[in-house]
């Protein structure tokens, strides 16, 4: 007889992003299981799943000063569960983490880490506080990480490179990043004028903070324009780089030809209407949006960041990349595409069945072994 599964997903500040799309997807595909959700932010998924969890606010401000009423709110759980297997997936480093140093000694759970971040993360830093909080959190990953049941990782390189930081196997399993249906629910409309519809669009979709650099982005384009003056850049996200953001547009006197868009959370019709899609990452777990773009016919340039995002376009078999940081080298990038789009188109056309290998289906596969083993 299958043994039922009470599933908690530690997830502290969700916010629609790939971490929680891949999460909504996970859920999505594992219909028997009970999902338990765990956050320190209000979160609701409920108009994305096909099935009603239990989500669970803790009261703490921060990650750090969880611990013990995480601790205290999975005990109480477990005393009145009646399911057979107790799972516990913690998503990122911070959060996983807490998770080894408040909740290894309870008997009755397994935990699963999921890293959806390069190390690389943790070796870029703004000031000396923040080289110095990486740098323990670095040595805490070592020391904890071996302590859980299994490790996941959601690219190759990722993988690889973890594994060997802490000395443990990481199971590869990469993002469901294929999956139609997500995007059928509540998917939004494209509101530009139709002047800017008439342009070559190059598109970005991210976050608005330092990891997604699309200052770099800006800068090629402000290059761009002194050339082409049928171009418009569309970039989708929030963040608290924001303000940055638009000061460089203003400062350029880029205001008619950059939009900026805030409040979209399923972009599928912008990747339709797109020209180039363009990620400027410094580092990546994985890159859901290239795969998305790829899916949607959506020619790619990404930076070469580690690691996710140079495996999924084969190291440029399936799209076109440049150097992190290097705007002028994107811009040359992005002139090539403008004067010729065939070349680029191609490797978008060939992509087609590579990137199959990031659907819903092989990733229901690979959890569903590993809630067989764990």
């Amino acid at each position: 007889m299958k043994k039922k599964l009470n599933i908690f997903i530690f997830h502290p500040y969700p916010s629609f992003g790939g971490a929680d799309r891949s999460i909504i997807r996970l859920i999505n595909s594992n219909k028997d299981a009970n999902f338990i959700l765990i956050s320190l932010i209000k979160c609701n998924y409920q108009k994305y799943l096909n099935k009603k969890i239990k989500y669970i606010q803790l009261s703490a401000s921060r990650t750090i000063f969880s611990l013990f009423e995480l601790q205290n709110i999975i005990l109480e759980l477990l005393r009145n569960s009646k399911h057979e297997k107790n799972i516990f997936i913690s998503n990122q480093n911070f959060a996983n983490i807490l998770t080894i140093l408040s909740l290894k000694k309870i008997k009755k759970l397994k935990i699963i880490l999921i890293e959806r971040n390069h190390l690389d993360e943790l070796y870029n830093y703004r000031n000396f506080i923040d080289f110095f909080k990486k740098r323990i959190i670095l040595m805490l990953i070592r020391v904890t990480y071996k302590k859980a049941d299994i490790v996941v990782g959601i690219s190759k390189k990722l993988t690889e490179d973890l594994s060997k930081f802490i000395n443990k196997k990481v199971e590869l399993i990469y993002n469901p990043a294929m999956d139609e249906q997500l995007y059928k629910k509540n998917s939004d409309k494209v509101k530009l004028n139709k002047r800017i519809l008439k342009k070559n669009i190059i598109l970005n979709i991210g976050f608005f903070e330092d990891q997604k650099d699309q200052i770099t982005i800006l800068k090629a384009f402000n290059l761009l324009k002194r050339e082409f003056h049928n171009i418009h850049l569309v970039l989708i996200g929030r963040g608290s780089k924001f303000n940055e953001l638009k000061t460089y547009v203003k400062i350029n006197k880029l205001s008619k030809d950059v939009s900026f868009l805030t409040k979209i959370n399923n972009p599928k019709n912008f990747y339709n209407i797109a020209d180039l899609f363009v990620l400027s990452s410094k580092y990546e777990g994985f890159g859901n949006v290239i795969v998305e773009a790829l899916k949607y016919n959506c020619p790619v340039i990404t930076s070469n960041c580690q690691s996710g995002p140079m495996e999924i376009i084969s190291q440029g078999k399936y799209g076109d990349f440049f150097n992190v940081g290097d705007y002028y080298q994107l811009k040359n990038k992005i002139k090539n595409f403008l004067i010729d789009k065939s070349k680029l188109k191609l490797k978008t056309i060939r992509a087609k069945n590579h990137v199959k290998k990031f659907s819903i289906s092989k990733n229901k596969i690979a959890f569903d072994k590993l809630f067989r083993k764990i």
